[in-house]
């Protein structure tokens, strides 16, 4: 009787944690300016491991020379950085493996910093080459235990445009420089609200 009573007591947790909202991390409104918005139809939403695990991609772009996503997870237990940074890791050689961006490993770049809601990250940064044009790619991670979610963010920039350079800087800057000594308090990723 008391073996059943556990098992109904963990399966109701169960259940219980597929039910509940996930927070969605996102760049605030006021930041996306110059020519930067959330493009609303590329936006995913889903849920697996029988409910217990969910996600959220929105997505924001400046034309074609920069884009941005920022991916919110919820498991039954928060996924540690370092689990979190292979993930992105994976995810970016994918995408640009999809979109024939040759990576070049050799220049890629390891670091952490704070953000704005006083997280410490960890990110990677790739250069990349497809044809003429040169990309540059980040990806950074995070855990938020007062919103129980874990951050994606990944990010593309083509340097070989004015506008992907500009592009660049607003999705990496922070008050620090802490990459590519870019100095600023309007970054995109330093700003993701995610309690």
């Amino acid at each position: 009787m008391k073996k059943i009573a556990i098992i109904t007591i963990f399966i109701l947790i169960f259940l219980n944690f597929g039910c509940l909202s996930l927070k969605e991390a996102y760049i605030p409104q006021s930041l996306l300016t110059n020519g930067w918005y959330e493009d609303f139809g590329s936006e995913e939403k889903g849920s697996g491991f029988l409910g217990i695990g969910k996600w959220s991609t929105k997505i924001y772009k400046n034309g074609d020379v920069s884009y941005l996503s920022v991916t919110s997870m919820k498991f039954l237990i928060m996924q540690s950085k370092d689990k979190l940074l292979d993930m992105v890791e994976k995810d970016i050689k994918n995408q640009a493996e999809k979109y024939d961006i040759e990576i070049i490993e050799s220049n890629k770049t390891y670091g952490e910093r704070e953000i704005l809601k006083g997280h410490k990250t960890l990110f990677i940064i790739y250069d990349g080459i497809k044809g003429t044009h040169n990309y540059r790619i980040i990806g950074e991670v995070w855990s938020c235990s007062k919103s129980g979610i874990s951050v994606i963010c990944m990010g593309y920039s083509d340097l070989s445009e004015i506008d992907g350079i500009e592009g660049w800087h607003r999705i990496v800057a922070d008050p620090e420089g802490s990459i590519d000594g870019i100095v600023g308090d309007d970054g995109l990723i330093y700003n993701v609200v995610c309690h």
